[in-house]
């Protein structure tokens, strides 16, 4: 007869559980963010550095594509790719040029060298090298900047597994041939093909380098038109947005300060304008609620594990201590009228709270906060409104007009306070677990923060509240690259130029 031992018994695959994991956004809402974002700004990421990856793409597989069709190549199409990345960062090294593929593994050394000093490039570049400067295949190009050329048809990816250059991303090859003599061109091809790049060439490449664009050349003014011409879809927010980060910077206005600047200077007749302010709304919103998550995840810590209802009383009666100003009873119509908040003032001292581990004080402010962001829709519901259903964000999760009347403040204006406190911290409980849920997907690892079980809430991770990243910074490498600002963070003449006669 056949015996079953205990430790034979495995889950079966919709039950099994790969263990708890760390993930962004446990309340999955700052997607409307980023859709906003990249709505505003299309075309680059937060990880597409500089534009001249753009064009030097375009014609590496230019190049690689003439080569193979006059003899097949032995270097696979992705390790010559990777090469060239390789080599790249190796050639702006110590240039003081930030978010340069592949810095770091030339930083610290890690390039094989040959007895004359040459840099081996298989080495540290190929797919199967031992110490690569990236995991992934197809490097930082498939990583980081093909949905850009993808978006800009430039590029596409065919089910052999190659990548081919549509008319546009030929064109732009031809522009990088206009822009660099015959013999850097070729020399630097043939360093990718033997995989050896010798110290004397480093200076011969220059040419090549990604802070070495020619004003006024055609690769030139094929890059720029991707800045500050409209989309093809006729959207002139990115161009928008590149106006009003010159002009910021021309004012003195701190780079990392442009989207608040924005937002207290909206200006609804530009799009764009009014596009960061939208997007500031939302993150503003995002961070109350995540600062009200972080509150529960805190107290279930603090109280041992304890019963969903002591931990809701405990912390409803934490607030109502501090609301000293408020009645219990009164309802949230009257409380938010009563809220005097500078929004992007607040915010700054929420996030100081947050940054003290307060989490307390922050969830009472983000409370206050949220009825004032509720009063700031109610000013600008139909702009707001005309805003999320133009540019199709009406379906994100956590986006700002929906999400501050149906989710968090406007269905819930005839609450006492207690009651809206209930509701709320149930629902972002809910929130919660649905999402992780959710985003466990095939891989069954568990990304709830807390579980609720045996009648007791159970802390697995602590999270803190957070912003997205909005792609300002690669924006101002793109311009830094095409000389609108120089390296001393000033506008230069083309920047001025462009701003005169904007229109």
């Amino acid at each position: 007869m056949a015996q079953y031992k205990i430790d034979n018994i495995t889950d079966v695959y919709w039950a099994s559980n790969e263990g708890f994991k760390s993930g962004r956004d446990p309340l999955g809402i700052q997607n409307s963010s980023v859709a906003t974002y990249s709505v505003l700004l299309p075309g680059l990421t937060n990880l597409t550095g500089h534009i001249r990856y753009y064009s030097l793409y375009c014609w590496l597989l230019d190049e690689y594509d003439r080569l193979d069709k006059l003899t097949p190549q032995k270097v696979h199409q992705y390790n010559f790719i990777r090469r060239f990345e390789l080599a790249m960062a190796i050639l702006m090294n110590g240039k003081g040029v930030r978010a340069v593929v592949g810095t770091d593994f030339v930083d610290n050394n890690n390039v094989a060298r040959l007895k004359d000093g040459s840099y081996f490039l298989p080495d540290g570049a190929d797919i199967g090298s031992e110490k690569r400067y990236w995991s992934l295949k197809t490097g930082a190009f498939g990583q980081y900047y093909l949905g850009s050329l993808i978006f800009y048809r430039l590029v596409k990816f065919e089910q052999d597994r190659r990548f081919y250059l549509r008319d546009r991303g030929k064109a732009l090859a031809s522009d990088v041939r206009d822009s660099v003599d015959e013999k850097t061109r070729n020399d630097f091809v043939q360093c990718l093909l033997s995989g050896v790049l010798q110290e004397k060439q480093i200076q011969e490449f220059k040419p090549l380098m990604l802070d070495q664009i020619i004003v006024g050349s055609s690769e030139w003014n094929t890059l720029k038109d991707f800045l500050v011409n409209p989309d093809y879809n006729e959207s002139s927010l990115r161009r928008e947005t590149t106006f009003l980060l010159l002009k910021d910077i021309e004012s003195g206005v701190p780079l990392n300060d442009f989207v608040k600047h924005r937002f207290n200077n909206v200006n609804k007749n530009i799009n764009a304008s009014f596009g960061w302010y939208f997007y500031y709304l939302c993150e503003v919103m995002h961070y109350c609620i995540e600062t009200i998550f972080s509150l529960i995840l805190s107290e279930i810590d603090n109280l041992n594990n304890p019963p969903v209802s002591t931990l809701l009383h405990n912390i409803k009666q934490s607030i109502f201590l501090k609301f000293t100003d408020w009645d219990s009873s009164d309802n949230i119509l009257a409380l938010k009228d009563s809220v005097e908040l500078d929004i992007s003032d607040a915010f700054d001292k929420l996030k100081i709270l947050i940054k003290k581990r307060d989490y307390l004080e922050g969830s009472v402010l983000a409370i206050k906060l949220l009825l004032r962001l509720y009063r700031e829709y109610e000013k600008n519901k139909d702009d707001i409104d005309r805003f999320e259903d133009n540019n199709y964000l009406f379906k994100q999760r956590g986006i700002f007009g929906k999400s501050i009347e149906k989710d968090y403040v406007g269905c819930y204006l005839d609450y006492n306070l207690e009651n809206y406190l209930n509701v709320l911290l149930s629902d972002i409980m809910n929130q919660h677990t649905f999402v992780a849920i959710r985003k466990t997907g095939n891989n069954n690892a568990d990304l709830r923060k807390f579980i609720n079980e045996d009648g007791r809430v159970y802390l697995i991770e602590m999270r803190y509240p957070s912003e997205t990243t909005p792609r300002i910074n690669s924006l101002f490498n793109f311009l830094q690259d095409l000389k609108y600002i120089g390296r001393d963070n000033q506008l230069t003449d083309l920047a001025k130029n462009f701003i005169e006669n904007y229109g």
